[in-house]
């Protein structure tokens, strides 16, 4: 069975989790094919006191221009937006990395310290509508420095709703704590990937419950993520494949991926 990865890190520092993770590209990429997983969505953080932006967009351009089974997000700095044509200037990095060959934007809140509807994001998911690229959001609120209101789903609800021309993702299903919120933004521009948080998952709600939501989502807009190498990825794969019906195993863990980035040219070949 195909695996597609649709949430994976590396970064140029080489590390990640304070030091803690190995995050080089070669142990990634390995890791990857070890599994037989031959395509990844390669997404940044978001954190500019761990990882600079330009650093990251620089190494991701180069990745995705030496491996075309990679598809990379452009990372963004805020740090600047309040300034004199600071909008100005985020809007045309990104209209610069997109035609670089970066094919999505990554928005963290909690990294960004912000919420998701935040004023100086507003003109990144319209700028997203109009290249035809789309937004991954994280909505979990298990990861610092920010706050757990960051990741707050009534916030993402109203930028899903807003802008509805502009495709969304919305990665690691709420966390534990929003996990139940993941319907109320399941619109017909939004779907969802499963990383760094299944197995944590199953042991709080149970196979029932998990199920019951996603059936509520649909199996059509749901994506393997995994976090890797921040999580273990063999214990996600299995506890995929135990929560999800048999007969939508290939839709999960590859052809809904596949599907929905052929209109923004990913995986073309």
């Amino acid at each position: 069975m195909e695996i597609i990865d649709a949430h994976v890190h590396t970064l140029p520092r080489g590390e990640m989790c304070g030091g803690e993770v190995d995050a080089r590209l070669e142990t990634v990429l390995d890791g990857l094919r070890h599994r037989g997983i031959r395509r990844a969505v390669l997404v940044p953080i978001n954190d500019i006191s761990w990882q600079p932006v330009d650093e990251m967009n620089d190494f991701t351009e180069a990745v995705v221009r030496e491996h075309e089974d990679i598809v990379g997000f452009v990372d963004l700095d805020l740090s600047q937006a309040h300034y004199a044509r600071g909008i100005q200037r985020l809007e045309e990095d990104i209209a610069r990395r997109h035609e670089h060959g970066l094919c999505g934007i990554k928005i963290h809140p909690q990294n960004l310290g912000l919420q998701a509807n935040d004023w100086r994001l507003l003109p990144v998911y319209r700028l997203a509508g109009e290249l035809n690229i789309p937004v991954m959001i994280h909505c979990h609120p298990g990861s610092c420095p920010g706050t757990v209101e960051n990741s707050h789903p009534r916030d993402i609800e109203k930028i899903v709703r807003a802008f509805h021309k502009t495709s969304f993702v919305v990665s690691h299903f709420g966390g534990i704590l929003y996990f139940e919120y993941m319907p109320w933004l399941s619109h017909d521009n939004v779907y969802f990937e499963s990383s760094g948080i299944i197995t944590r998952l199953r042991r709080y709600y149970g196979d029932d419950r998990i199920q019951y939501v996603w059936e509520e989502i649909g199996y059509d807009r749901i994506f393997f993520g995994s976090d890797y190498p921040t999580d273990d990825l063999d214990a996600q794969i299995e506890a995929m494949k135990a929560l999800v019906p048999a007969e939508h195993h290939a839709a999960v863990f590859a052809q809904n991926v596949r599907r929905f980035g052929e209109p923004f040219g990913w995986w073309a070949g």
